[in-house]
């Protein structure tokens, strides 16, 4: 276990603060009247949570005080029993809320004002927004947010890809919400499900940076997913915040299985088998949340508080291990431009302390025994691709400038 820790400050951090999620998202089933680009679910089929599991649920959130649900699927909306959930969880006292791409709001009037807020998915003008959901479904969209805002609160969500990354066509439906006095939000498209298979891609600085000149512009908007800081400019990190996946929220699907967020596959437990809040804190859980898992590049991060270690479920099923695709794929790319070089150690003197050393050279870092004896054989080796199993920690020192590119010659000078 290599231990390259900040000194002056302690950068251990726990997101085991609270024994339930303040909120759980339903999926309620897993099909949908729209095939989007960027998808988020693969495989959609015609299933649904049956109503007895739906009121079983709500009735054990309750019970756990937990007050808050968000529907989702799929697309919510076309749960057949749609209604009578929301007045059964009304009765309950649970706040709701909708993620639907809007098409059948008006179906449902009925029952709007049991609901507290609609999140609708509008992403970008109507050539932009029917390309990208493959419909001719914009002015239905339209027409619906323009019913449900009279009758309860509306949001529109826009997730931003290439193709609608344009600040003209943010900024249209900027206006648009003002006009209405309806909040935006922008959500950074994940690279899963049917957009990984469709090749989908978000420029994230460019992204950062248009979100910056619309906030100079004096819009209003959130920012829906979690942004790593270590991938953008030190200037936009105001606008980033960490991912509440497996803590602060977690997802319950058609099946009955938990899991730490809706676009996770990673399934913790099944609620026929175990209660939510027995699931919740299994061992698995509490490692996870425990945080000790980090890679060493953001254990020595000014920022990991506010980041938590980025997505924690873009690259796979496993979870206590660094999932966030845009992270990974910066530091793979530092690796492949490192490893073949030759490196020395910037490090003048380390002093002994108890069983680590202490680097008396900025950056000021501590290193347990494993860690110096790999700065020591990095300081004598040509290259650095014979210590890839420490490829993180070779990064956080490159980053941090403990490891430059050294003179291969001079090195061997140095040796006689």
């Amino acid at each position: 276990m290599i231990k390259y820790e900040n000194v002056g400050y302690n950068q251990n951090i726990s997101l085991d603060t609270i024994d339930t999620p303040l909120y759980f998202y339903l999926e309620l089933n897993n099909c949908c009247n729209l095939k989007c680009k960027f998808c988020s679910i693969l495989n959609k089929g015609n299933e649904y949570m049956k109503l007895d599991m739906v009121k079983h649920i709500l009735n054990e959130l309750k019970n756990n005080d937990i007050y808050d649900v968000y529907y989702t699927g799929g697309e919510p909306l076309l749960h057949p029993n749609f209604m009578e959930i929301v007045e059964y969880a009304d009765k309950l006292g649970i706040r709701q809320t909708v993620l639907t791409n809007g098409i059948l709001l008006d179906k449902i009037q009925q029952v709007l004002n049991k609901i507290m807020c609609v999140c609708v998915s509008l992403h970008g003008s109507k050539k932009i927004h029917n390309e990208l959901t493959d419909s001719i479904c914009y002015d239905k969209v339209l027409s619906n947010i323009e019913l449900t805002r009279k009758i309860t609160n509306v949001r529109i969500n826009y997730t931003v890809i290439s193709d609608n990354q344009d600040i003209e066509e943010m900024r249209s439906i900027l206006e648009f919400g003002n006009k209405k006095n309806i909040s935006i939000s922008f959500s950074k498209y994940n690279n899963v499900g049917l957009g990984k298979e469709n090749n989908c891609y978000i420029d994230i600085n460019l992204f950062m940076k248009t979100l910056n000149e619309l906030r100079t512009e004096g819009y209003n908007f959130s920012v829906n997913d979690c942004i790593a800081p270590c991938t953008i400019e030190d200037k936009y990190t105001y606008l980033t915040h960490g991912c509440g996946a497996g803590y602060l929220f977690g997802s319950i699907d058609y099946n009955g299985n938990l899991k730490i967020c809706p676009s996770s596959k990673r399934i913790i437990g099944n609620i026929k088998d175990k209660s939510i809040k027995k699931i919740w804190n299994q061992t698995l859980l509490k490692k996870f949340r425990k945080m000790k898992w980090i890679p060493e590049y953001c254990r020595v991060c000014k920022d990991l508080a506010r980041c938590r270690c980025g997505c924690k479920i873009e690259l796979g099923e496993t979870l206590n291990v660094m999932n966030d695709y845009i992270v990974k794929t910066e530091i793979e790319n530092i690796w492949n431009k490192i490893k073949f070089k030759n490196m020395k150690v910037n490090i003048s003197v380390l002093r002994k302390e108890k069983k680590d050393y202490v680097s008396l050279s900025f950056p000021s870092r501590k290193y347990n025994v494993e860690a110096v004896k790999i700065l020591k054989k990095i300081n004598d080796c040509e290259r650095l691709e014979q210590f890839e199993k420490y490829k993180d920690f070779i990064v956080a020192l490159y980053k941090d400038g403990v490891l430059k590119e050294g003179d291969l010659d001079v090195k061997k000078k140095n040796r006689k």
